[in-house]
């Protein structure tokens, strides 16, 4: 079974998901907010979304798929970096709180946003 139509489409949702993520942890700095259940929901289930993005590329990458990838070893690194989605804001929040604690995991979230968005390009020949 090729899995190569759902791994490009899940990309493209991890590259809005991500965004979406990041701009409302941004706004939520702005407004003055702290992190919630909710806002921290949307983050666990995104950095599930770029797990199942890996094992998707894992089975690809089985199946000999790679060879179609312009930088094979890049995309693959660019995977690893968005499966790190809630350790990285775990990193980047241990000693922060309140409204800190909200612009990092925005920040995160965009910086997540964009590694998908070039995720994609290495994929493209």
């Amino acid at each position: 079974m090729d899995f190569t139509f759902l791994h490009g489409g899940l990309g493209w949702a991890l590259v809005f998901f991500a965004a979406i993520a990041g701009v409302w942890g941004v706004a939520g700095y702005f407004r003055r907010r702290s992190v919630s259940p909710d806002y921290w929901g949307v983050i666990v289930v995104g950095n599930l979304a770029a797990l199942a993005q890996g094992a998707l590329g894992a089975i690809l990458l089985l199946q000999g798929q790679d060879a179609k990838l312009s930088r094979p070893l890049v995309h693959i690194l660019y995977g690893i970096v968005l499966a790190l989605w809630v350790p990285l804001v775990l990193f980047f929040n241990r000693d922060r709180e309140g409204r800190q604690e909200m612009l990092m995991c925005g920040l995160v979230s965009l910086f997540e946003a964009g590694i998908a968005l070039r995720a994609i390009t290495t994929a493209v020949e």
